[in-house]
């Protein structure tokens, strides 16, 4: 019948079915007679007929049926055509499938499954993708799910739904939709094309969009890849509410490992990019950990070796672990007894099923050097500080000094090897003021520098990079240096500077205290940590007087303060702290009697140690100053929603370019560079910045590129761009959350190795209903008409041949 239907619609120019589409035809009648009357007539009128003609003639029984039918059948046609019989077509569609893959940032991962055959199951999906086991990310797992045997999953449920596939993440994204095999290529494509984007996991909002959007024709189903973590918005099990009371199961495939992260990582590593032979140098980074909290973990200072990417164990520590999702400062100091650029990497041990292991060791190239700064030593008197610091001087041999004593007479520079007869004349030449590495200006009165000399030593800090130290004295440094060139070096402010000790003011003794940034800079390291140069600080011999500089620059960096007289903002009175200027350094010293700190110990203790290493900080300024250039960015370490403030400096403005811009390259591993234009920045002709938007998770280097011409290696930083925190903090699979969505709705939930049943489980399609046709009326046409009269014809003529009435 349905055959014969369909003829009819044909016949009848009915449009055929589209792709995805059905038709049923099906015989309505305009005018319907009620069923009673119906039978009544149509057994009435038969059981007649038949009696009729049961009793007429003498022709054979079945000669008299066959009339009978044939009268029988006028009579339906009547009713068909007093009916007015039409023909309905009836349009039904292909029920949506939803396919929603997870492209958040989590999707990153490379789970390292505790169990082997869940291990062996990613691996093999993640080559169905066209990855290796060691890329099996969550997202190469979910690509190789629907890509396996050529698209197999996606062809089975194409041939009785419209596919429809989406990433969710922030929200919901229509990739493809599959309605034909020939839909195939374009879906496999986008499927390919997935990256991981989302900064946020939102499931929940991702379900309930598609739902909505689909409100008019509810899917026969809504299958989720994903690891069920949640970090914004509705959560799943919410959502699936609204899936529920649609009539929609989920079934999910549960993506990552359900057991909790398990990672050591190490971020952040700090050191002086210039160090010198036998000197204490203090290795700084940041342990971060997850899976592993309060458990000792072992981490190493090595060097590569020179010539091989070979690495050879410096130091060992052990610690232990942070809580999840804090970090811990872990230091390691060491005592370089080679010279060069030595390649440093601090490591911690790998752990059994770490969720990586790249992390594991940062790595910074130090600068070892062994030969002698050159000291020029200034003052008026030969006052104590200025004895014992000459007498230290002289027997260092990282040191070559030279002094300059103002009340001395001609005879003294002439038998003292040390001395000069005055301040160098002098820029350039090997006994120029720009030959020397750090400048220590005394208790001298400002009035020994002419003009030129005073406008080269400010030369000499701002443009070489020269280290400058003040160190305070009664008589003129440096409340005598008002109003001259070098009163904008100073750290403090001279306004409202006084000596305390006017009028015949007594100064307590005391002992400085160290502020957070002094207690962990190198000038005040007199022991192998932390901890042990604070115990050596607090044991000190107090100091009988210093210089009252309330207000200091606003830039300036304050490493010991006094620790009761206050300024006027209510905090500490400075005693040693230092600033930036130009391409050098100056520190401001507050007191003249740290030769106290040689009590009983001599120059071996915290006095040389204070010292020497006060010099050789300030002269790392003119050591990287040898750089032509320097690439910097604001941090080593950005979240993807952060933008990245990159900084080129030029130590040496005169070399620095005057077109008003630089360029660098910006490569993310395993990509190409992106060339990105550096403008000058506000106020400075050597420093130029740019800002690059967000960045995609990675590890990344930066290298300024020619122009300008530099010799040597061009300068050249990195960085790395992680996942968003709510990410990063939560990445084991969320297996409780996906059971209770996919349970809520009658969905079922799978893992990676037990998701071959998948097809199997789901439920039957449902046709969609489309429209319907206009009715086309077949009661009044001529193939009915003429169908009655050629029955009654032929009925008459059969009976006129047995010549019955």
């Amino acid at each position: 019948m349905d055959w014969l239907l369909r003829r009819l619609a044909d016949r009848l120019g009915v449009a055929p079915a589209q792709a995805g589409e059905a038709i049923t035809p099906r015989i309505q009648f305009e005018q319907p007679w009620s069923q009673w009357l119906l039978a009544l007539v149509v057994i009435g009128s038969a059981a007649l007929i038949i009696w009729l003609y049961r009793r007429e003639g003498s022709a054979p029984m079945w000669y008299k049926m066959m009339l009978a039918t044939m009268r029988i059948v006028l009579v339906l046609l009547a009713v068909f055509m007093l009916s007015e019989a039409v023909l309905s077509i009836e349009r039904t569609g292909l029920p949506y499938f939803i396919v929603m893959t997870d492209d958040s940032a989590s999707a990153t991962v490379v789970d390292q499954y505790a169990d082997p055959k869940a291990k062996a199951a990613a691996g093999a999906l993640a080559r169905a993708a066209g990855k290796s086991e060691t890329q099996a990310t969550r997202l190469a797992v979910a690509q190789g799910i629907l890509l396996k045997d050529n698209a197999a999953l996606i062809k089975a449920l194409e041939q009785q739904h419209k596919v429809k596939l989406y990433r969710a993440s922030n929200d919901a994204v229509s990739l493809a939709e599959v309605d034909r095999p020939e839909d195939l290529k374009k879906a496999i494509e986008q499927i390919n094309g997935i990256t991981p984007q989302g900064d946020q996991t939102r499931l929940g909002v991702a379900l309930r969009q598609v739902l909505t959007e689909l409100r008019g024709v509810p899917p026969t189903a809504v299958l989720i890849l994903s690891d069920g973590q949640t970090t914004d918005g509705e959560p799943l099990a919410k959502a699936a509410e609204l899936a529920k009371q649609k009539g929609v199961p989920i079934f999910a495939v549960g993506l990552g490992d359900p057991e909790p992260a398990r990672d050591l990582e190490l971020t952040d590593m700090l050191v002086d990019e210039v160090v010198f032979v036998d000197d204490i140098v203090r290795f700084e980074a940041k342990l971060l950990s997850r899976g592993f909290p309060g458990q000792p973990v072992s981490i190493k200072l090595k060097r590569k070796l020179a010539g091989s990417n070979r690495t050879e164990d410096i130091e060992t520590i052990s610690v232990t672990a942070p809580p999840d999702g804090q970090s811990k400062k872990i230091e390691i100091v060491h005592r370089p007894r080679e010279t060069g650029e030595i390649t440093y990497i601090i490591e911690v041990e790998q752990r059994e099923r770490e969720l990586q292991t790249d992390n594991n060791l940062v790595s910074r190239v130090v600068n070892v050097r062994k030969e002698k700064l050159k000291v020029l030593l200034i003052d008026g008197e030969p006052r104590y500080e200025f004895r014992y610091l000459k007498s230290f001087l002289e027997r260092d041999r990282t040191i070559d000094l030279k002094v300059v004593l103002l009340s001395s007479d001609v005879e003294y520079a002439e038998q003292d090897p040390y001395a000069l007869p005055g301040f160098p004349t002098l820029k350039d030449g090997p006994d120029g003021l720009f030959s020397y590495d750090v400048v220590i200006l005394g208790d001298a009165d400002p009035g020994f520098l002419n003009g030129a000399q005073m406008k080269n030593l400010v030369e000499f800090v701002t443009q070489k990079g020269g280290g400058l130290l003040f160190v305070a004295g009664e008589n003129f440094n440096p409340l005598s240096y008002k109003r001259t060139p070098l009163e904008p070096l100073l750290p403090i402010l001279l306004n409202d500077a006084r000596n305390p000790v006017g009028g015949g003011v007594v100064v307590p003794a005391f002992r400085p205290v160290l502020t957070t940034e002094g207690a962990s800079h190198p000038i005040f390291r007199f022991g192998d940590d932390v901890t042990s140069s604070r115990l050596i600080w607090e044991k000190l011999p107090e100091l009988n007087w210093y210089l009252d500089a309330p207000k200091k620059q606003p830039a300036a960096f304050v490493l010991a303060a006094h620790p009761t007289a206050k300024a006027a903002d209510g905090q500490a009175l400075p005693i040693i702290l230092y600033q930036f200027n130009g391409a050098g350094k100056v520190m401001f010293n507050a007191v003249d009697d740290t030769w106290r700190w040689r009590f009983r110990v001599g120059d071996n203790g915290p006095f040389g140690r204070f010292w020497i290493q006060t010099i050789r900080f300030l002269a790392r300024s003119k050591m990287l100053g040898q750089k032509q250039a320097e690439v910097t960015t604001d941090r080593k370490r950005y979240t993807r929603n952060q933008s990245v403030q990159i900084q080129v400096r030029f130590p040496n403005p005169g070399i620095a370019p005057t077109s008003g811009g630089v360029s660098v390259d910006v490569k993310k591993k395993g990509e190409g560079p992106r060339k990105v234009a550096l403008k000058a920045a506000a106020g400075s002709k050597n420093v130029f910045e740019g800002v690059l938007p967000q960045l995609p998770e990675g590890e990344y280097d930066v290298q300024l590129l020619p122009p300008p011409v530099l010799t040597g290696g061009l300068p050249t930083t990195t960085f790395r761009v992680d996942p968003p925190a709510g990410e990063r903090e939560r990445v084991q699979m969320n297996e409780p959350e996906l059971r209770r969505a996919t349970a809520a709705t009658g969905g079922k939930f799978y893992t990676v190795q037990t998701l071959g049943t998948l097809l199997d489980d789901l439920p039957e399609p449902q046709k969609v209903p489309l429209d319907t046709d206009p009715p086309i009326p077949i009661w009044d046409t001529w193939p009915i008409l003429l169908l009655f009269l050629a029955v009654a014809a032929m009925e008459w003529v059969f009976r006129k041949r047995k010549q019955m009435v």
